[in-house]
């Protein structure tokens, strides 16, 4: 019922109890003794901790007729981030794929950091996307998804360790790795840009754990590469091919929202990527061993693509035709930023000349914000 994938939930049920003053934080032993009070319930579940998150399943069965007697709903809230990679797509896909039976005509949602001006900084776009979110909680009240069944779980729950497992593999078995992305990409620049409600770092090292996901996916996706949204899908997608679970990956295709769901956010990641221009960043920017890191990369998103065009349901594949001449259409401008942005990235490491590096710093942040225009759901 909870958390199929690697996110974290985070469940309000209400209603808060003004005379404790407080929001009472559980654990497993807080729900064996729970007192039924009226009071502000909050169970933050992470996806590592699998046994609390099947205790806290079993608890919610188990307590359904008290939770429904006593007249407290249950509310899900939900931190939606711009990309693919940080949770982002269309509110009704999303809502779609929320647990069966959990949204019931109320769904708590942040939307975050860039994606706050990019929704709600202009009247009517902002009236369009909240009458999307009321259309989508509407849909997904009075026609919620089915339960997923046990084949589709163990399924997942499989591809979600292999996927997660490669994730980690690629990126902590060598330096090599590390080293590109601080090389290659415009990562240093994304701290000077007015995006994300916070620091683009955790701390002030320079290390790939101190920073936060926006600068992670935006990076990537300046290069056009893409990586934190199909990065360790291949393995996963590979598995679920094979002829003994090839019937369940079908079913779940076409019966399961939530999967129907992520491949058409990973088909739509794949449409917009073009690993090719990584090479440009390369050839300025990397020696030969770095540019061995990206020769690495580029075979695996080819992988996942030919992966991709076996799996994904072909009317995700054809639906995507409109969407994929505007793409062709935008990458005759956004190109032009890509050929211009690692020369200047260049110039910039070089030039000690403080006039020149303000027009510098001016011409790299513009073609930034070009690129991500262009790519629109950037993170």
């Amino acid at each position: 019922m909870l958390n199929i994938l690697s996110i974290t939930l985070i469940l309000f049920v209400s209603s808060y109890d003004k005379s404790y003053g407080f929001e009472k934080i559980m654990n497993k032993t807080d729900l064996e003794t729970y007192n039924w009070t009226k009071r502000l319930l909050v169970i933050n579940l992470k996806s590592q901790d699998k046994e609390k998150l099947s205790y806290v399943d079993n608890w919610l069965i188990a307590n359904k007729c008290k939770i429904e007697d006593r007249n407290i709903n249950i509310v899900f809230f939900h931190g939606r981030g711009g990309s693919a990679g940080r949770g982002g797509g269309p509110i009704q896909a999303t809502l779609r794929s929320q647990p069966p039976n959990s949204v019931n005509g109320k769904i708590r949602i942040t939307d975050q950091g860039e994606v706050i001006q990019q929704k709600y900084g202009y009247e009517p776009l902002a009236k369009y996307n909240l009458c999307s979110y009321i259309g989508a909680v509407t849909a997904a009240t009075l026609n919620p998804p089915p339960h997923p069944k046990r084949d589709w779980r163990s399924l997942i729950e499989k591809m979600s360790e292999i996927s997660k497992n490669s994730y980690r593999k690629n990126i902590n078995q060598s330096s090599d790795f590390i080293k590109y992305f601080k090389t290659v990409t415009p990562h240093r620049a994304l701290g000077k840009l007015s995006i994300g409600s916070r620091p683009s770092k955790r701390k002030n090292v320079d290390n790939i754990k101190s920073l936060r996901a926006i600068p992670w996916v935006f990076a990537w996706t300046q290069i056009r590469l893409m990586l934190p949204a199909w990065l360790g899908s291949a393995e996963a997608l590979r598995y679920s091919y094979i002829k003994q679970f090839r019937k369940t990956l079908y079913d779940m295709e076409r019966n399961w929202p939530f999967f129907n769901s992520m491949l058409d956010m990973l088909d739509m990641v794949i449409s917009k990527a073009d690993p090719e221009i990584s090479k440009i960043y390369e050839e300025y920017l990397a020696d030969e061993s770095l540019k061995r890191v990206g020769k690495r990369l580029r075979f695996q998103f080819e992988v996942i693509k030919d992966l991709n065009k076996k799996i994904t349901p072909k009317e995700i594949i054809n639906s995507r035709k409109q969407f994929r001449t505007s793409v062709i259409v935008r990458n005759i401008y956004s190109e032009v930023l890509n050929i211009i942005q690692p020369i200047v990235i260049k110039k910039l490491k070089t030039n000690q000349n403080i006039h020149n590096k303000k027009f510098l710093d001016d011409a790299l942040l513009t073609s930034i914000a070009g690129i991500s225009a262009a790519m629109k759901n950037t993170g």
